[in-house]
């Protein structure tokens, strides 16, 4: 897990997040028939194709589903080994490492044969993307899949309109309406990072993927200012103190 500050990674990067994780998955399914952002669908679609005796789509869909697993733990490896005085850097770091496999995966895709190639970096992306976010203003988030976000969404919705009443303490109805505000907002920033990704590669192909570098780049170089600056912060604190 990525560790921003208590309440995890600044919400405006969570939501630029699940809209790259929603343009990356469909553009991954238009340009390789697999999703790379999730296991669910992979492992579902990978029964239906040994089914038809598509063996090699089953194989590639298992592929993915082993990558991104794959990629979650090198995230997780990442954080735990990476020297200290870089941890405070470690999401512009895993950001740095999705732009670089996005790359590679562009032109893998260049040659149909190399199609595993391509599912493999784009999965490993998504996997490290997916450990990288974990929090967003003290709540549980994903930036590749919505159905754990969707089910708490559902959940807490209904609370906020049928459980919650007056008796119930401020402090709980107001961490209730702020996690129903930020899964909805993810939630709907992922379906228009999907819509933008399968309308744009669609008519783009391999361009409109690397698009993803430009948002990528811009989040890390962020990432990394405001690291910077808050350092520099808690420096000026210390000696202050002394």
């Amino acid at each position: 897990m990525i560790k921003t500050s208590g309440e995890g990674t600044a919400f405006s990067i969570s939501i630029a997040l699940a809209f790259v994780g929603g343009y990356a998955d469909a553009a991954s399914f238009l340009l390789a028939q697999t999703f790379t952002g999730h296991l669910t669908g992979n492992c579902v679609l990978a029964a239906v194709s040994a089914a038809s005796n598509e063996w090699n789509l089953a194989v590639h869909r298992l592929l993915a589903a082993g990558v991104f697993i794959a990629g979650i733990l090198a995230s997780l490896t990442l954080s735990q080994f990476i020297p200290h005085k870089w941890k405070r850097y470690s999401l512009a770091i895993s950001l740095c490492a999705e732009v670089l496999l996005v790359v590679i995966a562009s032109v893998f895709l260049a040659n149909p044969a190399y199609k595993a190639g391509f599912i493999v970096c784009m999965c490993l992306a998504l996997g490290i993307q997916n450990d990288a976010l974990r929090k967003t203003n003290r709540i549980s988030v994903h930036s590749t899949y919505m159905t754990g976000m969707v089910t708490t969404l559902l959940q807490k919705s209904f609370a906020h309109f049928f459980l919650m009443r007056e008796a119930t303490e401020p402090a709980a109805k107001e961490a209730n309406d702020a996690a129903v505000y930020v899964l909805a907002l993810m939630w709907l920033t992922f379906l228009g990072g999907a819509i933008t990704g399968a309308m744009i590669v669609v008519f783009s192909h391999i361009a409109g993927l690397l698009l993803l570098v430009l948002p990528l780049s811009l989040l890390a170089y962020v990432e990394v200012r405001k690291r910077r600056v808050a350092g520099m912060q808690a420096n000026g604190k210390v000696l202050r103190a002394g």
